[in-house]
């Protein structure tokens, strides 16, 4: 019924931090609401956001621009003809900056020393700085420090980039909360070029979008295997550091309800137990109940660093022994590192246990992901 091209437009019901007062990032908890919307998902699937950009970053846009905002232009994406602060706010990406769009500011740049500078970091040695100089930049300050290249306000529409949908996943279960989607979102800032940045969606959701206001486009992205298994007495193996512990509450809000008698084990890593324990309390009651085991790392909270594949090397008989038993192991979070990581201890911990070869580690591994016994949702 929803998709990217007929979202449905939802509400806040309840936004709070997963954070103590103190501290050093800050992940929200979001609620959304899907009342008569006929929406619905299962565990494991992801919830697709358009996000809005914010009024602030769209007026340094139209400043460096030296526009009003109510200018007309095509947005060649959807081909409507709107107001620019519409395709601004709505419609285009404004945060991230093309090599194309640079290339033409380089040509376009009168200044000769600036002209200069952009040209060599198109050059073939310079592809770490050109790729940093993109990170570090919005399309706002680019055009600020280039003032000297003029562009008519179609002419930069022309080449922006959409504003594409971001995906985050789902933190419940419709069994368990009805016609509601909870988020786990961390509310990303940081510095570059001497300028505070926003994670455009993140900021959105955490701090821009108000309560109880129908104006969230969103549609559901369907997993692709990252689910719970159909067999309701399977053990789960859950790793998941930050935000990635997200699925794994829909998970356990499911079984509960279903009453599964499969065994949950719970990795979970973040920097701190005293400020960053997300849902400690629901984990606990879990466990009181018998019906969750959980490892836990802290990161910062002694001298040498803790993370999830530590806790999973301390456990290394037990895991083997739960996958030797047909248990599913499931990953869900950062790819770049904590997903490799977790990746080559699983290796090592078959390896070790069996007794085998780095060779028959691998393909125990390729027999688990043939079995859907080992899922990955990593970003």
């Amino acid at each position: 019924m929803y998709n990217k091209t007929n979202p449905f437009i939802a509400s806040i019901k309840d936004r709070y931090s997963l954070c103590r007062a103190g501290s050093k990032k800050n992940v929200y908890h979001i609620v959304l609401d899907l009342k008569n919307s006929g929406m619905a998902y299962t565990v494991g699937d992801s919830i697709a956001i358009y996000p809005t950009h914010d009024a602030e970053l769209v007026n340094r846009t139209l400043q460096a621009l030296h526009a009003t905002g109510k200018e007309l232009v095509t947005d060649k994406h959807s081909e409507q003809t709107c107001e620019l602060l519409d395709v601004l706010t709505h419609k285009t990406n404004i945060t991230s900056i093309s090599r194309k769009l640079l290339n033409e500011v380089a040509q376009r740049q009168t200044n000769p020393l600036k002209k200069t500078q952009l040209k060599e970091l198109f050059e073939e040695n310079n592809k770490d700085a050109l790729k940093e100089y993109l990170h570090n930049h919005e399309l706002w300050d680019v055009l600020q420090e280039n003032q000297e290249a003029v562009f008519s306000p179609q002419e930069i529409c022309s080449m922006l980039m959409p504003l594409l949908p971001r995906f985050y996943s789902i933190a419940s279960s419709m069994k368990d909360v009805g016609e509601e989607v909870h988020l786990t979102v961390s509310d990303l800032s940081y510095y570059t070029n001497q300028h505070l940045r926003h994670g455009v969606c993140t900021y959105y959701l955490c701090e821009l979008a108000p309560m109880n206001t129908a104006i969230i486009p969103i549609y559901v992205q369907p997993h692709r295997g990252f689910t719970l298994p159909d067999n309701p007495a399977a053990n789960l193996i859950m790793i998941g550091p930050g935000t990635g512990i997200a699925p794994y509450r829909g998970f356990m809000q499911e079984r509960m309800v279903n009453e599964d008698s499969g065994k949950n084990w719970l990795f979970f890593g973040e920097w701190n137990k005293n400020y960053n324990y997300f849902y400690e309390e629901y984990w606990n009651e879990l466990v009181s109940r018998d019906r969750l085991r959980i490892e836990v790392a802290f990161s910062r909270d002694q001298e040498h660093k803790i993370y999830v594949w530590h806790r999973m090397l301390e456990n290394a008989r037990q895991i083997f022994e739960w996958l030797q038993n047909g248990a599913y192991i499931f990953v869900c979070g950062d790819a770049h590192r904590m997903a490799k990581d977790v990746d080559a201890t699983i290796h090592r911990i078959i390896q070790e246990q069996s007794g085998g070869t780095e060779l028959s580690a691998k393909n125990y591994v390729k027999q688990l992901k043939a079995e859907n016994r080992y899922l990955r949702d990593v970003y």
